[in-house]
């Protein structure tokens, strides 16, 4: 068996790429690819600065690779990892936004149900700045979401009602409880629609 000491320059152990020629893949791979990445992932994640992050950590992980393979794989390996923390955000995002929705519906209801007048005025404040948030949507994700969380209607009638898909229905419901949110943990209306897109 040949030691690691003896392999033949641009070889590591098994054949394997030594650690200074498999960096400079990832680099070359880097400067050839890192615009078509970050472009990808942008469009999947809808943020600039979050495809840069997850492209960086894609590109660690395949520095951390301790049997890299060819260079010529390197490409789909990057795309598959970068797509796979991509996956992951976005699956964080989904649970922080729902527990975000549930914990603005919580609250209210909660404060209108208390015996306490401080807390019904409160409340009544709070959902007056809820209804004055909610006029601010577009119009079609207003009247979306009035039928299906205010009115109770389900994502398959009020599709049909509005002539959009069911997907679309959950989008502009997601759409319209982060936006309040936002408005009511004190940002402006501009800033909401920045963070927050249809």
């Amino acid at each position: 068996m040949v030691n690691s000491d003896e392999a033949p320059q641009g070889e590591g152990v098994e054949g394997s790429p030594a650690p200074e020629v498999h960096a400079e893949t990832i680099a070359h791979l880097f400067h050839e690819h890192n615009r078509a990445l970050v472009g990808y992932l942008r469009a999947r994640l809808r943020s600039e600065q979050e495809a840069k992050e997850v492209a960086q950590e894609a590109y660690v992980r395949l520095l951390q690779l301790q049997k890299p393979g060819t260079p010529g794989l390197f490409r789909a390996y990057l795309f598959k990892t970068a797509t796979n923390i991509a996956i992951d955000r976005l699956r964080r995002r989904g649970v922080q936004q729902r527990a975000a929705q549930a914990e603005l519906f919580e609250s209210l209801s909660a404060s209108s149900s208390s015996d306490d007048p401080a807390d019904q005025l409160l409340a009544r404040e709070r959902t007056e700045q809820l209804l004055r948030c909610l006029e601010e949507l577009p119009a079609r994700c207003r009247q979306v979401f009035q039928m299906h969380r205010l009115e109770g209607r389900d994502q398959r009638a009020v599709a049909d009602r509005v002539g959009v898909s069911e997907r679309m229905v959950r989008r502009y419901v997601t759409y319209a409880l982060v936006y309040c949110r936002l408005r009511l943990d004190g940002l402006s209306a501009e800033q909401a629609r920045e963070e927050v897109e249809l």
